[in-house]
């Protein structure tokens, strides 16, 4: 454009030196070069008319450059030196029609310019003008102001015309230039529009039609005309073409990158038609069923469902292909697969619909979740089995005392306890205690009636169901005749080791497993105090308990009154940083005669259902701390709290809860209530229902003391909880095996439900590290801190900082 500039400067210079030459044959030049002029603004509306587009400036380019043709072509045929069109042709008829077109070139550019509305009216103006100005100029010239006279050249008027032109040139090709980010063909159209202001000082300075000026001035209309007709080839061809080049060039890249997506996916992947007929496979779903390359695909899906299955499986295929329409594709579902060399795995397989032009498929991602199947299994077997002895454990034992209690209406439950076990741990180690716990199991086994069941409740205590057992005094001491014999443990080591037991007899002392075990656990710990009696029976012990539970239960309203409960708040810390991820608030009595254990009065609490009142002041107490220590600016993460199965039947627990959070100013989302795995599963069809109630309103829930329980992984998956807490038990048995295999699994499972785990019971750095390596969250226990009274947490939450 800076060339152009130059050599039109040069030009001009040279030109408004007197004494221009005429050219020959200049009629033939000229109708040459406006010839080419009017094929190139024909284009330019032609191209810019037929668009794919609905771009409004270019339908008023299109009309602009449309007129402006017309008026072209209208001035070439009524140029001088030619023979007369429609009337006589002279130089003021052939200018009238030149500056009727020239200006058409600044009207059409300029109406680009204008807001859209205005573009829509301008349109039909555009018509009305090129129409007018053909009357003009083919008619009416003569009645028009002298442009041009013999002899003498240019007037005044004609003159301040085309100056007029070049000033308008100017101007639109400075606004076309600020605003060619955002309008049509923009550096283009200002160069088009410079050339032709430059062109139309020609126009100003020529003496005779067909003199040097005169032609000069037409071919700087043709390359102005050029200019914009590039502007509209590079718009409406060239950048369509690059766009297209483009997204094929995107296309091919999406292509590939799919196919390279499919084929490293590690999911196995099947496309399979209405007929069942494998179309396509990756790499991963050859592999999952051992396929060569391309084994596959044109097989028949039956080949992969064991043939026991494959009816089942095609009359479903052929059902859902009936009814696709209506049908919804299944979820995800476990399967059992078949491979090529005929070996089985358990699958999982999610299904969608997919289409393909007018082709339906089916897309099947394929898994193979045999690892995961085995791991569920082995977690179910150590729900109601003890791994050691591999007897069943306390929940095992809950069932079949509740089974028992249903079947047989007389009975006993006997516990027995062996003496001295920590002591042997301490002295001999870990492999000689449970060496020895595995010969107490076979003893006692060897022993048992065969209606008669033993089970490992916990540590060093085992329980054996006697349904129909009327003299259990005599059987239990025949029992622990077990402990008659010395005990020879690898390593050579033989040592005598005696055993208590306390039981208890239904209905007599009760008609609920929970019940039971509580009393026969009373009669075993009985056993245990006493020096001369190695077997207890809960009627022995019974007075006593009865006064004590008496005692506290007439204690707890005027406890509260008086504020001998308090609230007692421990640290939970992320494993990877150390940072304080939250608090457990637990609850304390503090009597006059000294401190009551939670787990004495807990109990008392929940059967009197004092518990409700209790719970709902321990929640109460709980929020408002946290509210406070926000209020303080402490970060202090969630606030925990435990909440009881009887809590869980409180039919105004959700509201209540609602109400104290906007009460403190606590959202939801900052409390976390947990519940012991027992509770939730002994409960689970009315809890359920509760719990989703709870978590719809923003709160956390935990699932406490997990691993003790004997949840069914189905009814565990149900749970909307959001934490698993590893019980202390088995964060203590860390330093064994069987201890971090156990938590190892449980990490696992939380995992995969999408779940924290807390460790909890943390007290020495090994724990912590091995917790953190197996990639445990968080965790609790003396080793971070013991629970803290309020005042004490703000010390701590400083120290942290």
């Amino acid at each position: 454009m800076l060339l152009c500039f130059l050599i039109s400067l040069m030009l001009l210079l040279q030109l408004v030196s007197p004494g221009w030459a005429r050219l020959p044959g200049y009629a033939a030049i000229h109708t040459m070069l406006e010839i080419l002029s009017i094929a190139m603004s024909l284009l330019v509306a032609v191209m810019a008319w037929f668009r794919t587009d609905s771009s409004r400036p270019l339908r008023v380019l299109a009309v602009g450059f449309a007129v402006i043709a017309a008026l072209d072509t209208l001035h070439t045929v009524s140029y001088a030196l030619l023979p007369a069109f429609v009337t006589t042709n002279t130089p003021q008829k052939a200018i009238v029609l030149w500056l009727g077109a020239r200006a058409m070139v600044a009207l059409a550019i300029l109406c680009m310019l204008l807001p859209p509305p205005q573009q829509r009216r301008a349109i039909p103006l555009l018509w009305l003008y090129g129409a007018l100005v053909a009357v003009l100029g083919v008619g009416l010239y003569g009645r028009l102001p002298v442009l041009y006279q013999p002899g003498s050249g240019l007037t005044a008027l004609k003159i301040a015309l085309e100056w007029l032109l070049v000033g308008g040139y100017l101007l639109l090709a400075f606004r076309v230039h600020r605003a060619q980010q955002s309008i049509f063909a923009g550096q283009w159209l200002t160069a088009g529009l410079l050339v032709l202001a430059f062109g139309e000082l020609f126009f100003c300075f020529y003496q005779l039609v067909d003199d040097v000026a005169n032609g000069l001035g037409h071919v700087f209309k043709v390359i102005g005309q050029g200019f914009f007709l590039r502007g509209v080839i590079e718009t409406r061809l060239l950048q369509p073409y690059q766009q297209l080049t483009v997204e094929k060039t995107a296309h091919e890249e999406a292509r590939n990158r799919l196919h390279a997506l499919v084929s490293g996916a590690p999911l196995g992947i099947l496309v399979v038609d209405q007929d069942g007929r494998i179309v396509s496979s990756n790499p991963a779903a050859e592999q999952l069923f051992h396929a060569a390359p391309g084994a596959l695909d044109g097989g028949h899906i039956d080949q992969l469902v064991p043939s026991a299955l494959r009816g089942a499986h095609r009359q479903h295929h052929s059902d859902y292909h009936a009814a696709a329409s209506v049908r919804r594709m299944s979820e995800r579902q476990q399967v059992t697969a078949e491979r090529c060399d005929g070996s089985q795995f358990h699958a999982s397989v999610e299904l969608a619909p997919l289409h393909w032009g007018q082709h339906a498929y089916v897309l099947a991602f394929v898994s193979d979740i045999s690892v995961q199947v085995q791991q569920t299994s082995q977690l179910q077997w150590l729900a109601l089995n003890d791994e050691l002895t591999g007897l069943p454990n306390r929940h095992a034992t809950i069932q079949q005392l509740d089974a028992s209690l249903q079947q047989c209406p007389r009975g006993a439950l006997l516990l027995c306890n062996i003496d001295a076990l920590g002591r042997i741990n301490q002295v001999f180690g870990h492999d000689s205690g449970d060496a020895l716990l595995v010969a107490s199991s076979q003893r006692l086994q060897g022993l048992l009636h065969p209606d008669e069941q033993l089970t490992r409740l916990q540590g060093d205590s085992f329980a054996v169901l006697m349904p129909g057992q009327r003299q259990p005094l005599p059987r239990a001491q025949q029992l622990l005749e077990a402990f008659a014999a010395p005990f020879v443990l690898p390593g050579g080591i033989e040592l005598q080791a005696g055993a208590r037991a306390g039981y208890c007899r239904y209905p007599e002392d009760g008609d609920q497993p929970g019940q039971l075990l509580q009393h026969a656990e009373m009669a075993m710990t009985a056993a245990k105090r006493s020096i001369s009696t190695p077997v207890v029976a809960f009627s022995d012990c019974e007075p006593a308990r009865t006064r004590r539970w008496l005692q506290l239960a007439g204690q707890m309203a005027l406890a509260l009154q008086q504020q001998q409960f308090s609230m007692v708040y421990q640290p939970r810390v992320r494993l990877r940083d150390g940072s304080v991820a939250g608090f457990e608030a637990l609850l304390r009595w503090q009597a006059a005669e000294g401190a009551i254990s939670p787990g004495e009065f807990i109990p008392v609490a929940e059967e009197t259902g004092f518990i409700l009142r209790l719970g709902r002041w321990t929640l109460d107490q709980a929020i408002a701390q946290r509210a406070a220590w926000q209020r303080d600016g402490y970060q202090v993460g969630r606030m925990a709290i435990n909440l009881s199965p009887r809590q869980l039947g409180d039919a105004g627990l959700q509201d209540w809860l609602l109400q104290s959070c906007q009460r403190h100013g606590v959202a939801p989302a900052q409390l976390e209530l947990e519940i012991t795995e027992t509770a939730a599963m002994e409960n689970l069809q009315w809890a359920l229902p509760v719990l989703q109630q709870l978590r719809g309103l923003g709160l956390h829930l935990a699932l406490d003391d997990f691993g003790t329980g004997y949840s069914s992984l189905a009814y565990l998956q149900q749970l909307p909880v959001s934490v698993l807490k590893i019980d202390l038990a088995f964060v203590r048995n860390l330093d064994r095996e069987e201890g971090r295999a156990v938590a190892r699994t449980i990490i696992t499972l939380a995992q995969q439900l999408a779940c924290n785990t807390v460790a909890e019971g943390v007290e020495t750095p090994a724990q912590q590290a091995w917790l953190l390596a197996n990639g445990c969250d968080e965790m609790q226990g003396f080793l971070e801190a013991r629970p803290l009274p309020p005042a004490a947490v703000a010390d701590y939450l400083r120290g942290k900082s």
